[in-house]
């Protein structure tokens, strides 16, 4: 008995509509570029995909930036920060949600050599300090365990400058 074929085709197609309206980020334009070289396509699936790419040739698509402001954004919260690297599959963000709790998420490419991980890190920490000091906040003087969910800004920030401190301790 043959295993069931695992179909992009829904991804692609809801990945056309989205770009169609110029809002599919360059995430998921990787993500589905990714999952189209990993399988053997259907004539479907190629179809889909090479209209999806002619769409994305002819119509400009949002930044990761904007597609995360427009989603915390849509349940009532607010980004503080975010950075989101074109060259490799790294981000860095810290948001508020609408109860007035903080976040932060962040993930450093593995694919990406020691070094590039390292510029990324400090490029983060450095926008993270300009973005301290115009909001008035300074580090915190001492170590902020690892939590769901922040309290303040300034823990929050603390958290993601003493994280990016620490390169080995972020996987992903």
């Amino acid at each position: 008995m043959r295993e069931p074929r695992n179909s992009i085709l829904a991804d692609i197609q809801d990945a056309i509509e989205q770009a169609k309206c110029g809002k599919l980020a360059l995430y998921w334009q990787c993500t589905i570029q990714r999952e189209y070289r990993c399988k053997k396509a259907t004539p479907a699936e190629q179809h889909a995909y090479e209209q999806l790419q002619s769409i994305l040739s002819e119509v400009p698509q949002w930044s990761g930036e904007e597609d995360l402001r427009h989603n915390i954004e849509n349940i009532g919260g607010r980004v503080w920060f975010c950075h989101f690297w074109i060259d490799h599959d790294s981000m860095v963000q810290l948001t508020e949600d609408r109860n007035g709790a903080f976040t932060v998420a962040y993930v450093l490419d593995t694919d990406a050599s020691p070094e590039v991980r390292r510029e990324a890190a400090l490029q983060a920490q450095q926008e993270l300090a300009e973005c301290m000091q115009k909001w008035g906040i300074t580090l915190l003087d001492t170590s902020v365990p690892e939590q769901m969910k922040y309290a303040s800004l300034a823990e929050a920030s603390s958290y993601l400058m003493q994280v990016l401190n620490d390169l080995e301790s972020i996987t992903g």
